[in-house]
Order: C-alpha cells, then structure tokens, then sequence
C-alpha cells in the first residue's frame, strides 16, 4: 500500500457540515423523486392499463398517454380533477351513428353499447311504436344507419258487392239436360271496417274487424230438367257388345283417400266427331284394362298421366285414358257411351260444364 505523499489532514468543521448536509439532501431529493410518481389506471371502453406518472389532472395524463378526446367522449373523474396514487380515469369513446327516423336523417356520436342507447341519444324511446332496423339489441358500430319508422294502426272502411248464390231446383217439365233461369241473381251491398298495421307508409297487414250488410244479395234460381225423353230404343240384335256395357256410375262413393285436384269437366260421346266411334272406346276398354262399371275420361298428359284412375263426382270412377286438342291444363272431358248414341248424348247435355274436384285414386 503506498502511502500518501503529504500526511493527512484533519477536516475542519465547516467542512464535516458541508458534507453532512450534502449527505442528507442527496438521499432526500432522490427519495422526494420516488414519491412523485403516482399509479393510475385507465380504463378506455372497457379495456384497463395501469400507469406511473407525475402528472397532476386526469388532463395531463391523457395527453401523457397520448389519448385523444373526439366530441362526445366521457371521461370520469372530469378532466381537472387532480389525480392521486391509485385513481381511476374511465374514458368512454362515443359511436359515430346516423339515425334516420321517418325520413329525416341526422349524424350523431353516442356514447353506449347498443342501437337502442343510440335512440335513446337522439331522443327516441325504443319500446314505443317504433319499428327499427337493425334490432335495438345490436351492437353499435362504427359509421352505423340505424332506421326507426312509426308503427300505427289505421282504420280503413270499403264498400263493396256481395255475391249471390245459385240454387238449382229439379224440374220435371224441362227434358234432362235443361236449365232455364227462374230468378235472375241480384248482389248485395255491404261495408267492411279493417285493421290496418301500417309501418310509416308501408302497409304490413289488414284485419277485418267488423262486416255490415247494407242490403241482403237475392240468390239466383235456375230449374234443372229431370224429364227422360220418350224414344226409340237405338239398342238392336247383334249390335257390339260396348253398347250393353255399361260406363261409370254415378251413384258410385267417393275413395277413402287420395290427392285431389280441381278441374273444369265437359262431357262427350263416341259418336261426336272425329272420336272415333264405339270401336274407339272398345279399343280402350281392352288396353287399359278398365274395370268393370268405370268410365273413360280425357285429359291433358302433362297435367294428368294416361292410366291414372280417378273418381269424378257425379260421373263415377274413370281411368285417364283419352285425349283431346281442346283438353289442356285442370280440364277433364267425361264419356258417355251406354244404350247407343241418343242416350249418351242427353247424358252430355245433362252434364253440361262444371268444376268439380276429382280424387285420384290410390
């Protein structure tokens, strides 16, 4: 160890002072350094950070921390409140949104969760007659257009016709196949009240609440012949045998099941031109196998498949077995063919045009 040049010397007491104090202050300043820093936490929008500072208002720290309030922003405590160890500063972003409500478009921030806080921003009371699109239970985003458009109901009167009905009555002096119109059918008149739910201009449903008849609708009345004309009988010796056999019966009950289907139905005779005669309904008694007591009836293909078998209310049961140019779409033509020529035509002008709803049959 090598020793000092000059001998050492004794500190004076102004010296021991200066030194004392200088070791006093050091560790003081550096401690008061210490104690300046305040821990906060920041919670923005649900999401929480915790920070060191020595700012003095929740102002102060934001721009520390370099946050930006846009308008609309909420920040709790207020920006001036002094800030101690352990605050918690809570900044709510607001929401650009725009909500147009019946047609009047306005551009606001919120501060919420859902499209219903938003309403409720621009003074709008979502549980009361409002129809809004997207849901109040969504939740709010961005540049988001929320619609609202009043919900009401509206009372609406028509006036308007009743139908009449047509009653027909057998008349036994009119031959069969006869109608003749005894009382012409007269409409009523009648009023009707609905229930309109009406979003904006928009109607959505109608209800009929209340019906009044003004004035009662006279039913028309047609009288049908019952009267079998009196003639020779066109059934002789060794005429075929299609002439004896009988076609569908009418008396014959509906099926148990099948699907259904409304039809316009005709009537025709084998006789009636370009149908081929009896030898054509002889040739398709043979290749369809057609029971006995069933008809034949034409159809259109597309709508209804040859050999379908169906039953026809007031005709019987029948097989689809025949064509015809004027057969198209729900339209079905019925054959007559037994006793000969004369009873089958009165049969197709008793028979007329009607629709009716044929079974087929399982």
């Amino acid at each position: 160890m090598r020793k000092p040049v000059l001998p050492a010397r004794h500190l004076k007491t102004s010296h021991i002072a200066i030194v004392i104090i200088a070791a006093i202050v050091v560790p003081v300043t550096v401690s008061g350094l210490v104690w300046a820093k305040k821990g906060v936490t920041i919670v923005v929008d649900g999401e929480s950070a915790y920070h060191k500072t020595e700012a003095e208002t929740v102002s102060e720290v934001l721009e520390e921390i370099d946050i930006v309030l846009a308008e609309g922003d909420v920040v709790s405590p207020l920006l001036e409140t002094p800030v101690a160890d352990g605050t918690e500063i809570v900044v709510r972003q607001a929401v650009p949104v725009t909500i147009d409500c019946n047609g009047d478009s306005r551009e606001l921030r919120v501060v919420g969760e859902t499209v219903a806080d938003a309403l409720v921003a621009a003074g709008l009371d979502p549980s009361a007659g409002l129809h809004v699109t997207p849901p109040v239970d969504t939740p709010l985003s961005g540049d988001m257009t929320i619609t609202a458009t009043d919900v009401y109901v509206r009372v609406v009167r028509e006036d308007g016709e009743l139908p009449f009905e047509t009653i027909e009555e057998e008349d036994p002096t009119l031959l069969q196949g006869q109608r003749k119109v005894a009382r012409e059918g007269v409409p009523g008149l009648g009023t009707r009240f609905y229930e309109v739910l009406m979003v904006g201009d928009v109607e959505t449903t109608r209800t009929v609440k209340v019906e009044q008849v003004v004035t009662e609708p006279v039913p028309a009345l047609v009288k049908v012949g019952t009267k079998v004309p009196v003639t020779a009988s066109t059934r002789v010796a060794g005429t075929s045998w299609a002439y004896s056999r009988a076609g569908a019966s009418p008396s014959a009950g509906p099926p148990d099941a099948g699907a259904s289907m409304v039809v316009v139905a005709t009537a025709y005779t084998p006789w009636d031109a370009g149908c081929g005669g009896i030898n054509e309904i002889e040739r398709r008694l043979s290749n369809y196998k057609i029971p006995e007591g069933w008809g034949i009836v034409a159809v259109d293909p597309s709508v209804i498949p040859l050999g379908t078998k169906l039953y026809v209310p007031g005709y019987g049961y029948a097989v689809a077995s025949d064509t015809g140019g004027a057969i198209k779409g729900n339209r079905i033509d019925v054959c007559y063919w037994t006793g000969g020529e004369r009873p089958s035509m009165v049969s197709t002008y008793a028979w007329g045009r009607r629709t009716v709803t044929v079974t087929i049959v399982e």
